[in-house]
């Protein structure tokens, strides 16, 4: 019993109004009867008699016992308050209700002469346990005039049958029932949409995922967007190993299928000529290379992805790395007929491995000249901006369509899906650059030209076609030995 949300969330709200109600009947029932209403107006009846009696002294003066009843009592029928007078002594003179009431003790006169009653609403008791609140007035003849009447409130037994239990148990009856009922809708407002992500979890692990609208109170609604979230990238994670799956089932099977086709062609002397045994051996070798550079690129992907390669980390002249790569690609540009520049400021040392990044910067260069029409150009620019270096690298190429361009840093991703390009690559190097630019803490985004946002204060791109890759990268700090930023816990090979 009450192992749901639901039912503690119930239960939880009719124990919080139960005791609420407790509380308050408790509290307005002490209030009730101490009756502090009751007991200011009892207080100023008597301060108003004692005052009316006080004016008439000069009736009472006289040491006449008898007088000084008849004068009390007449005071006592007409003001409806018990009066007596006490000398110096502490002796009881006169008593208005000496005959119908008890006696005050001695003990309680000597308080009330002394004035040691300090209460808010002074008070005595009588011999008969009465509770008699009064009002004491000192006179001119030497005597002292006590007005008081008994302390007003009620029983307990006429509170509760009376005043008390009948109107308060019926509004308290409905206020329970009221705070039941939303207590009811607001545990329905929490767990419907709780309930719904339960269910939706459950499908999620049998393959079916379902988007889930936010409602309820903020924090279900954050629990509801992250699922949503969850679901997404799990759905793109699955889809991105139903690709992965598929891209290289097919980047293997074409060569070893060229490899097979060409080793039959020898095995069974369809290739007859030395020429033809060479031309097969060439494709054979051909496809074999190709095979060994996808699968060296999936082992490096690999171990950059679970963090078990080695990074170097020691300064890095990116300046100097930067116009060697230049120097290297400028002979492969001409010789495919194209132009490669660079503008290259004056950069600070980063920390860093300088293999690994030119691997990446390398990956960038190879896909702009490869993209880039004979004839075009290509540009490497480079400057410190704040505490970050930004790279850019653009092309005059024919650019890449929206809807790849998300996606281009996925494994195996090519924009050009035709895979009898003869420049096509393995579709891993661009996810190999992320992942060493990643790990020495820095960022890589790619944009056609001309951007919709300028990457920072570098200058526009070279040409309205192509596109840009640009590499953002910490700059080292003084008295800083390892990476600005490492996001994963690399090891040793």
């Amino acid at each position: 019993m009450f192992r749901s949300l639901q039912s503690r969330l119930w239960l939880s709200y009719f124990l919080l109004v139960g005791s609420v109600l407790c509380v308050v009947a408790v509290s307005v029932a002490i209030y009730l009867l101490r009756n502090p209403a009751a007991l200011r107006q009892a207080e100023m009846h008597l301060e108003v008699a004692a005052n009316v009696l006080q004016r008439t002294e000069r009736w009472i003066e006289v040491e006449d016992k008898d007088k000084y009843l008849i004068v009390l009592r007449r005071a006592d029928q007409n003001l409806n308050a018990r009066f007596l007078i006490i000398d110096s002594k502490g002796t009881v003179v006169a008593d208005s209700r000496m005959v119908s009431e008890a006696p005050i003790p001695a003990s309680a006169i000597n308080k009330i002469t002394n004035q040691l009653i300090l209460k808010p609403y002074p008070q005595y008791r009588d011999e008969n346990q009465k509770t008699w609140i009064y009002t004491f007035r000192p006179l001119q003849n030497g005597m002292n005039l006590i007005a008081s009447n008994l302390k007003p409130g009620l029983t307990v037994a006429q509170f509760f049958r009376e005043d008390f239990l009948r109107p308060f148990l019926r509004a308290g009856l409905i206020a329970l029932l009221l705070s039941l009922l939303l207590a009811w809708l607001t545990s329905q407002w929490i767990t419907r949409p709780l309930e719904k992500i339960t269910r939706a979890a459950h499908l999620a692990s049998s393959g079916q995922y379902q988007q889930i609208p936010l409602e309820g109170p903020g924090e279900v609604q954050t629990l509801a967007k992250s699922f949503n979230e969850m679901t997404s990238r799990v759905q793109g994670s699955q889809k991105s190993q139903r690709d992965f799956i598929a891209n290289v089932s097919h980047d293997l099977k074409t060569p070893l299928t060229s490899i097979q086709g060409f080793a039959q062609a020898i095995l069974d002397g369809t290739a007859e000529t030395p020429e033809a045994v060479h031309r097969a051996a060439e494709v054979i070798h051909s496809e074999v290379s190709r095979m060994h550079h996808l699968v060296l690129d999936l082992l490096e992907l690999a171990r950059l992805d679970s963090g078990v390669v080695k990074i170097t980390e020691v300064p890095v002249d990116l300046k100097y790395l930067l116009e060697k790569l230049v120097a290297r690609f400028t002979l492969q540009a001409r010789q495919a007929g194209k132009n490669l520049e660079a503008e290259i400021s004056a950069l600070p040392e980063i920390i860093g491995d300088p293999d690994r990044l030119s691997q990446a910067v390398s990956n960038l260069l190879d896909n702009a000249l490869k993209f880039s029409p004979t004839g075009e150009q290509v540009i490497l620019r480079a400057q410190q901006e704040a505490e970050q270096i930004v790279i850019l690298i653009s092309d005059t190429g024919p650019g890449i369509s929206p809807e790849d361009l998300p996606l281009i840093f996925e494994r195996f991703y090519q924009a050009d899906k035709s895979r009898s390009h003869p420049d096509r690559g393995t579709g891993l190097g661009l996810s190999i650059t992320r992942e060493i630019v990643q790990a020495h803490g820095g960022k890589i985004v790619a944009y056609n030209n001309p951007p919709e946002k300028p990457a920072q204060t570098l200058e526009a791109p070279i040409s309205p076609n192509g596109c840009t890759f640009v590499i953002k990268l910490p700059v080292a700090r003084a008295g800083t030995t390892t990476l600005a930023v490492k996001p994963k816990s690399f090891k040793d090979r």
